[in-house]
C-alpha cells in the first residue's frame, strides 16, 4: 500500500516520490469539487484474455520489452484495455489505485471538449462565436478576438510559454492562479480568472497555428459555466458521468475562489476513464441512449486543420495528424484518436480495432518523447491483438 510520503506538500505534489500518491489523492491537497454519479452504473462486462500481456513493445532503442517492463519503466499506475465494450486487460501498480480517483492532467481538455459538444447541439453554444459574447470582462484580454472554435482547436496566440519545468515566471503564475502552487500571503486572492484576463496576445495571428497553451481549455470551462448556467461539475454530472452510468464520484480541482481548473484538474476511477473512452467510441452512445451528439465525436474524429497542425511544434509526434476539439488525431489509418496528459496520462481509442485503452501514470518527468513513442507502440500493438 503507498503511504502519504512525510515531505510532501503543495510545491512538490507532482515531483518523484511525492506524485505516486498525490495524483490519487488530489483532493488532500487541492480544493475540490465532486462531480457526482448517478443512481445507475453502466457494468462493465469482462473477457479477460490473456493474449494482451504478450503484446510486444518495442523500447526507446528498439529493444524488446514485456508489457510489465513497459508499465515498470514509464511508472504506471494503471493499464485498462477493452475490446467491444468488454474489459480485456485490468492492471493497477497498487490495489489502491483501483478504487481511487486519479488525476488525468490534460485529458480533462478533451473530457471538458466533450461537454462542449453537448451544448453545442443544445444550442448553447455556437462555436463560431467569440469568446468575448460568454465572458465579456475578457474584451481587453488577448483573448478579445478569438472564437469559440479557435479555442477547442488551439489555435490561438497569446503571450505565454507552455513550459513545466519553469521556476519562475508566467507559468508559474499560472499554476499559483489555480491554487497548484504556493503563494504569499498577501498574494492568496490570486485567481484563475483574473490571470486568463490578465493575458495579452502573442505576435502572431489568431487561427493558423497550432500554439498549445493549456489557459485556453480552462478558458473553455469558463465559458461552459456561462453557456450551461451551472457550476462546471454541475455541468459534467448532469450531462456526461450520470447518463454515462459512472461507478463513482469524480472531482475537478478548484482555484481559490472556487473556479474549475478544466486543463488539467479532472480526477476520475481508472474504470470510469475507461467508460468514458468507450462512450467515444460508440460515437457518444451508452446505455441505449444518445449522451454525446454523434456528430461532435465523428467532428473530433475526422475534423480539424491539417495546415494547422504542421505548422505548430507538435506536427513531429504525428506527421499526418491533427487536433480537434481538444482530441489528437493520429493520422494512421484506423484514424486513432488520442487524449493525453502530463506524466503519461493516456486515452486511445481505435474505432476499428474496436479497442479502447486507459493507462495513468506517475511518470517522473512531465514530458518524456522517448516514452511517448514508446506508449503509442504498445497501444497499437495491443490494439492489433484484436485486428480482424
Amino acid at each position: 500500500m503507498i503511504s502519504r510520503p512525510d515531505s510532501l506538500n503543495l510545491s512538490n505534489w507532482r515531483l518523484p516520490p511525492n506524485n505516486r500518491w498525490a495524483f490519487h489523492h488530489v483532493r488532500e491537497i487541492i480544493p475540490t469539487e465532486s462531480i457526482p454519479r448517478g443512481d445507475s452504473v453502466s457494468e462493465l462486462d469482462r473477457a479477460i484474455v490473456a493474449r494482451v500481456s504478450g503484446a510486444g513493445v518495442s523500447g526507446p532503442e528498439g529493444e524488446d520489452w514485456s508489457l510489465q517492463d513497459w508499465l515498470e519503466v514509464s511508472n504506471s499506475d494503471a493499464l485498462l484495455v477493452a475490446h467491444q465494450g468488454k474489459i480485456v486487460h485490468e492492471w493497477y501498480v497498487d490495489p489502491a489505485i483501483e478504487t481511487s480517483p486519479h488525476i488525468v492532467f490534460s485529458v480533462s481538455k478533451s473530457m471538458t471538449a466533450t461537454l462542449a459538444g453537448v451544448l453545442v447541439d443544445q444550442g448553447k453554444l455556437d462555436p463560431t462565436r467569440l469568446v468575448t459574447e460568454y465572458i465579456p470582462e475578457l474584451a481587453d484580454s488577448g483573448y478579445r478576438d478569438v472564437s469559440l472554435q479557435n479555442l477547442l482547436d488551439m489555435q490561438v496566440d497569446i503571450d505565454f510559454e507552455e513550459d513545466y519545468l519553469a521556476t519562475s515566471g508566467k507559468f508559474v503564475e499560472y499554476r499559483t492562479a489555480t491554487a497548484w502552487h504556493p503563494c504569499a500571503v498577501d498574494s492568496i486572492d490570486q485567481n484563475l480568472h483574473e490571470f486568463l484576463c490578465s493575458l495579452r496576445k502573442g505576435e502572431g495571428e489568431h487561427g493558423p497555428v497550432f500554439r498549445y497553451k493549456s489557459p485556453n481549455s480552462d478558458l473553455l470551462g469558463w465559458v461552459l459555466e456561462r453557456a450551461g448556467g451551472e457550476r462546471l461539475a454541475a455541468l459534467f454530472a448532469r450531462y456526461l458521468w450520470q447518463p454515462m452510468g459512472a461507478e463513482a464520484d469524480a472531482y475537478i480541482t478548484l482555484d481559490r475562489k472556487g473556479a474549475a481548473r478544466t486543463a488539467g484538474g479532472i480526477c476520475v476511477l481508472p474504470r470510469d476513464l475507461l467508460r468514458f473512452a468507450e462512450l467515444v467510441r460508440n460515437r457518444g452512445c451508452a446505455n441505449g441512449q444518445q449522451v454525446i451528439p454523434s456528430r461532435w465525436i465523428e467532428d473530433c474524429s475526422d475534423g480539424g486543420s491539417l495546415e494547422a497542425w504542421r505548422r505548430g511544434e507538435s506536427a513531429k509526434e504525428f506527421p499526418a495528424g491533427s487536433y480537434r476539439n481538444k482530441w489528437y488525431q493520429t493520422g494512421n489509418e484506423d484514424r486513432a484518436m488520442l487524449a493525453i496528459g502530463i506524466h503519461s496520462q493516456w486515452i486511445y481509442i481505435n474505432p476499428v480495432t474496436e479497442v479502447s485503452i486507459v493507462k495513468l501514470s506517475s511518470q517522473d518527468e512531465p514530458l518524456r518523447l522517448d516514452l511517448d513513442t514508446v506508449n503509442l507502440n504498445a497501444f497499437a500493438s495491443i490494439s492489433d491483438v484484436f485486428a480482424r
